[in-house]
């Protein structure tokens, strides 16, 4: 039997008063220990970026057929997290939020600490005027902020940033969202990379737990952490290392 998660008030949950023309079907609901009645294996990536509580439902709209997901996250970071390891190749980004990517069968959306994912059956024009007005009702029950990412990244491009960062807790966060990383990432123990693919360099924006993990990666890397500085400093292994804090750091890796 699926268990149910407890909805609240506040849950950007939508219904006929949200879009009165469309047709819903019953809607489900699952909590974080019920995820894999709905997801089976995929439930696993979506707890590792601390998936709360989730709401799917079904409906016509405009004459087309629609599958509607909202997954509440921990926070506005883990929605761009799960957003970020599971964006497509976008042919636009729709203005609904600071993160979003619309493909012809799909409309991802990270909007303060929740994912919204919006699939349509025909991949026409009209079923992603659909899924942007289905969007635009989901998105308007939401007040919080979008996740920040610049501190992540100092000094670099915004709109880059907004693009093309992905946010990884874990192993399979990094598979997904950036398989390329993953070797070097793989012994380290932190809380959250954010990872910023560019056409000469990967820049890690990595924050550990305490600066005796950073010690740990370091040696695992085999650099000489005195000459890491706030400024920056090349590594005799080829990565400029910057330090943000006492436990972030900021690696630019030569392509």
């Amino acid at each position: 039997m699926v268990a149910s998660a407890q909805i609240d008030a506040l849950f950007p949950a939508i219904d006929k008063t949200s879009l009165p023309d469309a047709k819903f079907q019953k809607a489900r609901t699952f909590t974080s220990e019920s995820l894999f009645d709905y997801m089976n294996g995929g439930a696993q990536l979506y707890l590792e970026y601390g998936c709360l509580d989730a709401w799917v439902n079904e409906l016509s709209y405009m004459k087309g057929k629609y599958k509607v997901e909202i997954f509440r996250m921990y926070s506005p970071a883990e929605a761009f997290g799960i957003f970020s390891a599971s964006r497509e190749k976008c042919l636009c980004m729709p203005p609904l939020s600071s993160y979003t990517c619309q493909t012809k069968y799909h409309l991802q959306i990270s909007r303060g600490r929740y994912y919204i994912s919006i699939i349509n059956g025909k991949g026409s024009p009209a079923d992603s005027l659909a899924s942007i007005k289905i969007g635009e009702a989901i998105i308007s029950k939401i007040s919080e902020p979008d996740a920040e990412l610049s501190t992540f990244f100092p000094g670099y491009n915004a709109e880059v940033i907004r693009q093309n960062a992905v946010l990884a807790k874990g192993k399979l966060g990094l598979q997904n969202g950036a398989p390329d990383n993953e070797d070097y990432l793989k012994d380290a123990v932190y809380e959250t990379v954010v990872i910023l693919p560019l056409t000469d360099k990967y820049v890690l924006s990595v924050k550990f737990g305490s600066p005796e993990d950073i010690m740990k990666f370091a040696t695992l890397h085999n650099w000489r952490t005195e000459s890491a500085s706030n400024s920056g400093n090349k590594m005799a292994t080829g990565e400029n290392v910057r330090i943000l804090s006492e436990s972030h750091i900021l690696i630019e890796i030569p392509r």
